[in-house]
């Protein structure tokens, strides 16, 4: 029987953040992609927009190191999202409903 290599995968995960408009979605990209990962937790993360979602994906060697990061950009996430109502524009009525039933979607792969 052949032996294979021992090579593992990377652990990854994609978050997808919806906002209210494609401006406020901007304002977090522009934010958040100056928060660089430190090189030695060896975690990759990219951010890149879709109209109003802000796509943010993770990959790391170790779970764990995944974890941290993406716990990190919570909180920076909750930190712009607070600054954005704070200081944005007022919203419609029908605006504010259309946030309260949006929701955070995301999906992970672990090797």
């Amino acid at each position: 029987m052949p032996q294979q290599a021992n090579v593992s995968k990377p652990n990854e995960s994609t978050i997808k953040v919806p906002f209210d408009t494609p401006e406020h979605a901007k304002i977090a990209y522009r934010v958040l992609s100056v928060d660089q990962e430190p090189r030695r937790n060896f975690v990759q993360k990219t951010l890149s927009l879709e109209d109003d979602v802000l796509v943010v994906h993770f990959s790391a060697d170790q779970v764990k190191n995944l974890r941290t990061a993406i716990t990190s950009f919570f909180e920076c996430l909750l930190l712009c999202q607070d600054t954005i109502k704070l200081f944005g524009p007022e919203q419609s009525e029908t605006e504010t409903q259309l946030k309260n039933n949006a929701g955070t979607q995301s999906s992970a792969h672990t090797a």
